[in-house]
C-alpha cells in the first residue's frame, strides 16, 4: 500500500472526525473510529484522549487486527479491541464508527431496540438495530459481544454506551450512524405520538410487504 493512500486515507478519517463533532454525536473526547488498511491486516484508529474535531492526519495510530499498536505518537482507543473484533469478523467491513449518538443512545437505555420507521430507512437498516447488552468499555466482553452482533448487523446499539456502524469505507460507516439517529429521532416522536406499540417491526414489515 503506497503512502499516498495511506495518507488520504489519515485526511478522510479526520474529515468523518469533524463531522462527527460537527453534528454532535460524540462531544469532548467521545467516540472512536477506524479503518482498515485496504488489502493488509492492519487499521487506523483515533487515539485516546483527543477530540474528533481536532484531529489532524498524524494522530491516528496504525495496528494490527490483534489490536497490537505498530506506530503512533499517542496511545490507541481503549475501544481498539472491539474496533479490531470487528474486522476480524467482517472482511467486508473497511470503515467503523462509534458514536455517542443521543436519540439512538437514549433509546438503548430504555431497552427499545431502533426499527425502520421510514422506508428509506429500510434499504439501510431492514432488521432495525439491536441492543448489545451492557459490557464495560474497552473490555473483552464488550468486544466478544459486538463481534458475535455484527456478524449479522450493519449497526448496532451498545446499551448505556452509544452505537457502533460499519460500512464498506469509513464514509459509509459514518453515513450510517446517521440514518441510525435519524431513525431513532423519528421512532422517538412516533411512540410520543401513539404509543410504544404503535413502532414494531412486524407492523413495518406488514406496511412494506416484506
Amino acid at each position: 500500500m503506497s503512502e499516498d493512500v495511506v495518507q488520504g486515507l489519515r485526511e478522510r478519517l479526520c474529515t468523518v472526525g469533524r463531522q462527527l463533532h460537527d453534528r454532535r454525536l460524540v462531544t469532548g473526547t467521545g467516540g472512536n473510529i477506524s479503518a482498515r488498511i485496504f488489502g493488509t491486516k492492519t487499521a487506523l484508529i483515533k487515539p485516546t484522549g483527543l477530540s474528533m474535531g481536532a484531529l489532524e492526519p498524524d494522530d491516528f495510530a496504525l495496528i494490527d487486527l490483534q489490536g497490537k499498536q505498530l506506530e503512533g505518537k499517542h496511545p490507541i482507543s481503549v475501544e481498539t479491541p472491539m474496533h479490531t473484533a470487528i474486522y476480524r469478523a467482517r472482511s467486508d467491513v473497511q470503515g467503523v464508527v462509534h458514536s455517542h449518538a443521543p436519540v439512538a443512545t437514549a433509546l438503548g437505555i430504555a431497552g427499545i431496540e431502533i426499527v425502520p420507521v421510514v422506508i428509506e430507512t429500510f434499504l439501510f437498516i431492514p432488521n432495525g438495530v439491536p441492543i448489545v447488552p451492557f459490557e464495560m468499555p474497552g473490555s473483552k466482553e464488550l468486544a466478544k459481544a459486538v463481534q458475535e452482533k455484527i456478524k449479522d448487523f450493519d449497526a448496532v446499539i451498545l446499551e448505556n454506551h452509544g452505537i457502533v456502524t460499519v460500512g464498506s469505507s469509513i464514509e459509509k460507516a459514518f453515513n450510517l450512524n446517521m440514518i441510525v439517529e435519524e431513525t431513532a429521532g423519528f421512532q422517538y416522536m412516533a411512540t410520543l405520538l401513539a404509543g410504544r406499540d404503535a413502532v414494531t417491526m412486524a407492523k413495518i414489515k406488514k406496511k412494506y410487504r416484506v
